[in-house]
């Protein structure tokens, strides 16, 4: 060897000098990989921004009033409501109008966030194009294999990027295409209003994407895109990593509108009314609460019906919500819960071998979750039957209050008991065989088609209907 040659032999200098780039490049990725941060309002201004209540401002004259609520499961769930919107859509109640058309809201979770959020945002436009490109689509495989890609296993190893940040650029990609709430504002009356929901994981509480919501933290929603929301309320612990908002409350005036005054009297809704002031004033104390940590919606409502319960208890209970809706022409209130949620096989407690730990979360996440379930159906339920004891002890007749029917589109209400059984074999994943996915769709149609209480709203619609027909509102006189 002549003096001066190097140590190591070319190859192996070229070798280290490669792994030395991409260790540079890879330290520099992990520095600048940081998520996009919520950004603060400018001004607070209750009229304005992505609000239930400028949204439902709307009225077309049909006296019918629909409200859905989906659930949270995975692909399982994002395929079974899926059908249940096709239904909708295939129900005529007027000769220019379908049922769909008379749905306002659409409150989801996890998986039924994202048929919501991609039917708010496009319209009919999921019936051409969805299920091709999420339904039957291995989501699941590409995301596992982005997160092993040496770039982005880099960003990963940030503290302020994780796997559902990942995750919301590739549901942007896909789906959303940089769409914003604010541009779900400029739909207006034209489509539903959508509320996704997550879980702030340091309160156990639920968390919703709505001006309202983040009017107490003092950001502006407008700005925030769809992916992350969606991302974050179909965040599965395990698999997948918070995504965060800043607090901006000490810098933005807080707004009061959840902190609530008991009304006095008999009150189902006083624990509830408690509860619900305590978690927004939680948000006011930004050195305790600076940051918000989101994960999946159905850790706290699987059901997106506590937005319902929101909703009553912010109106004053069901006597002032159906007041008016009384006022503004609704006869008829639906409300459409569609849930997805399994009993789940638990295989390990026929063995006596200790169960892992994968098995463990799972299992007492789907205990809670359909404890959780059942005790917020009850509550709805147990409200309205209070409701209605009340107004036949005060003798104050029903004919002039909206009436209202309550849904229920699940699994387990198949006659069929192999399709039970079927259904619970679902996983809760984001990815389904191409077959499993149209059985999913099938079954939400025709559960929904053959629910009783939903017969009746179709048998009433078509009454009422018949009645304008027969007696058309005369004109005014000049």
């Amino acid at each position: 060897m002549r003096s001066g040659s190097p140590a190591l032999p070319l190859p192996h200098g070229r070798l280290f000098a490669s792994w030395s780039a991409l260790a540079i490049l890879a330290s520099l990725f992990v520095g600048c990989a940081h998520a996009p941060r919520n950004v603060p309002l400018v001004r607070s201004d209750p009229t304005a921004g992505y609000r239930v209540q400028t949204a439902l401002g709307r009225s077309d004259g049909s006296g019918l009033m629909v409200a859905l609520f989906f659930s949270g499961g995975g692909t399982r769930a994002a395929a079974f409501s899926y059908g249940v919107l096709r239904e909708l859509a295939a129900t005529r109640v007027a000769s220019d109008r379908r049922m769909l058309d008379e749905v306002t809201t659409i409150n989801a979770v996890s998986g039924g966030s994202f048929t919501a959020a991609y039917y708010c945002l496009y319209g009919d436009r999921i019936f051409k194009d969805y299920e091709t490109l999420f339904l039957k689509r291995n989501v699941q495989g590409t995301l596992f294999r982005r997160c092993l890609s040496p770039i982005n296993s880099a960003r990963l190893l940030s503290d302020y990027f994780g796997r559902s940040d990942l995750a919301a650029e590739y549901y942007d990609e896909l789906l959303f295409h940089g769409a914003t709430f604010g541009d779900l504002a400029k739909t207006g009356g034209a489509r539903p209003f959508l509320v996704i929901n997550a879980t702030n994981i340091s309160t156990s509480t639920p968390l919703q994407f709505t001006q309202d919501q983040f009017d107490l933290i003092g950001s502006d929603l407008s700005r925030y895109p769809i992916s992350r929301a969606v991302a974050a309320s179909s965040a599965v612990p395990l698999l997948f990593t918070p995504i965060t908002l800043k607090n901006y409350a000490d810098q933005v005036p807080a707004a009061d509108s959840f902190l609530l005054q008991s009304t006095g009297g008999s009150d189902v809704f006083a624990g509830y009314r408690a509860a619900l002031t305590e978690t927004s004033r939680s948000y006011r104390n930004v050195v305790k609460q600076p940051y918000i940590h989101l994960m999946d919606g159905g850790l706290a409502d699987n059901l997106s019906l506590r937005n319902l319960l929101d909703a009553v208890t912010l109106s004053g209970g069901w006597e002032s919500v159906l007041e008016r809706l009384r006022r503004r022409g609704i006869t008829k209130l639906a409300i459409i819960v569609v849930d997805a949620s399994v009993e789940g096989r638990q295989d390990w407690a026929h063995r006596e071998e200790i169960p892992g730990i994968v098995s463990v979360v799972m299992a007492l996440s789907n205990s809670s979750i359909n404890r959780t379930n059942k005790q917020t159906v009850a509550l709805v339920e147990d409200s309205l039957a209070l409701w209605q004891a009340q107004r036949a002890a005060q003798r104050i007749g029903t004919d002039d209050q909206p009436r209202i029917y309550f849904i229920r589109v699940d699994f387990h209400a198949s006659q069929n008991s192999a399709e039970r059984a079927f259904f619970d074999t679902v996983p809760t994943s984001l990815f389904l065989p191409p077959d499993m996915a149209d059985r999913l769709i099938e079954g939400g149609q025709r559960l929904l088609r053959e629910s009783p209480a939903y017969q009746g709203l179709l048998k009433d619609a078509a009454v009422d209907q018949s009645a304008r027909i027969a007696r058309p509102v005369p004109a005014l006189s000049p």
